[in-house]
């Protein structure tokens, strides 16, 4: 079986702040964004946590999601996030 080749990569930062109306705390992640030619889930980004730890929960550190496209990564990233009340910002 062949590996499977990167087509697409990409170095976003992903920035979240904390849903309440009086917090101004935002988190702040180093990402990479990578689609692969072939597979299940050939979209991945791998979040590392590169900010000032927050005051509100703090997601873990790093983190991987895979998904079939990028709408479906999008809206798994931001249901991850909204686990620990973040949304993106």
């Amino acid at each position: 079986m062949a590996k499977s080749k990167i087509i697409y990569e990409d170095r976003p930062i992903v920035y979240a702040k904390f849903d309440h109306p009086q917090s101004d705390d935002y988190i702040e992640y180093k990402s990479i964004i990578q689609i692969k030619d072939s597979g299940k889930e050939p979209v991945t980004i791998q979040l590392e946590f590169s900010g000032i730890p927050p005051f509100g929960p703090m997601p873990p550190d790093k983190h991987i999601i895979k998904a079939e496209n990028l709408i479906e990564l999008y809206l798994k990233l931001g249901r991850w996030l909204r686990k620990f009340g973040y949304v993106i910002r």
